[in-house]
Parts: C-alpha cells; structure tokens; sequence
C-alpha cells in the first residue's frame, strides 16, 4: 500500500501573502490596475478577490486590467484597504 506523505510548514500563508506583496511593491505579476480619482494601484486580481467580496463580484463580471472605483473612495483609503489585503495588518 502506497504512503501518503504529509507535510507542513508554519506560516506558510504568510510568507505567500508576504512575497505577494514584495512582488505588489516592485509591479512584478500584476494583473488588475485600480484607479481611485486618477490614482493607479497595481494589484493581483486573485489577492483582492479573495479578500473582498466586492473585488470578487466585480473581476468575476470584469476582465478588465484596469477597473476604477466608485467617485466616493479616496486614495489614501484604498491604499490603506489594499494593503490590508496584503498584509491582515492596519496601518
């Protein structure tokens, strides 16, 4: 009978999530722009969709590479959320 090999590595989703956001910062693998009043966020279409049910509804009827919020979100909000998104940490 064949093993089956388990294996597991502590924080795993964090350094995933961690060098994400290290490839966000250097605009490496983005797929998504979001604009906010002009402002350009690079960003990874599945990092938002899995953080925000919003991100998920819009990319799902959108395959757009650049989306632009709604008039009301400010920049230094939608870079505080995004980061959020990277980073589970609030600045």
């Amino acid at each position: 009978m064949a093993q089956t090999l388990q294996m597991e590595i502590p924080n795993f989703g964090n350094s995933i999530l961690e060098c994400l956001n290290e490839q966000r910062l250097q605009g490496l693998f983005c797929d998504v722009s979001v604009v906010v009043k002009g402002h350009a966020f690079k960003a990874h279409r599945a990092v938002l969709a899995a953080s925000s049910s919003y991100f998920r509804d819009l990319f799902h009827s959108s395959k757009s590479a650049v989306v632009e919020l709604p008039a009301a979100v400010q920049p230094q909000s939608f870079q505080q959320i995004l980061s959020f998104c990277y980073t589970a940490a609030s600045a």
